[in-house]
C-alpha cells in the first residue's frame, strides 16, 4: 500500500479516536451505553454525508476519503463496542434495556445514514451550484469589469 494512503488512514484514525474519547468522556456522566450509541449514530450520519459528498462533488478526493471515512469514521464508530455493550446488558439479566439498545442502535443507525445521505445530497447540490456560479467564466467576466473600472 502507498505510504500516502497509510498516513491518511493513520491521521484520520488518530483524530477519530480522540473524538470518540472526548464524546465518551463527556457522555459517560449520563450513564453507559449512551456514549457508544451517540458515537455510532453520529458516525453513521457523518459517514453517509461524506459518502454522498464524495460521490457527487470533487470536494472529497481519494486521499481525503481515506482520512475522513476510513480513518476518522472507522475509529470513531465501532460495531464491537455495540456488541460488547449488548452482551454485558444481557449477561446482567437486563433484557429489556439490551433489546432496546440493540433496536435503537440498528434503527437509529439506519435513520442516521438516511439523514446523512439527505445532508450530503443537499450539500453536494449547493456546492455544485456555487461552483457553476463562481466558475472560471464568471470569474473572468468579473475581472474584466474590474479592469474597466
Amino acid at each position: 500500500m502507498r505510504t500516502r494512503a497509510l498516513l491518511a488512514v493513520f491521521c484520520g484514525g488518530f483524530c477519530g479516536t480522540l473524538a470518540r474519547y472526548l464524546v465518551v468522556t463527556v457522555l459517560q456522566a449520563h450513564g453507559w451505553p449512551y456514549d457508544i450509541l451517540f458515537a455510532n449514530l453520529t458516525g453513521a450520519l457523518l459517514f453517509a454525508c461524506l459518502t454522498l459528498l464524495a460521490d457527487t462533488t470533487d470536494l472529497i478526493g481519494p486521499t481525503r476519503r481515506l482520512v475522513l471515512m476510513t480513518g476518522f469514521c472507522g475509529a470513531y464508530t465501532t460495531f464491537s463496542s455495540l456488541a460488547l455493550g449488548d452482551v454485558q446488558l444481557f449477561e446482567r439479566g437486563q433484557w429489556l434495556p439490551g433489546l432496546l439498545y440493540l433496536v435503537v442502535s440498528v434503527i437509529g443507525g439506519l435513520l442516521a445514514v438516511y439523514l446523512g445521505s439527505v445532508c450530503g445530497s443537499f450539500l453536494g447540490r449547493r456546492i455544485k451550484r456555487k461552483a457553476i456560479v463562481s466558475g472560471p467564466i464568471i470569474q473572468e467576466e468579473v475581472e474584466q469589469v474590474g479592469e474597466k473600472l
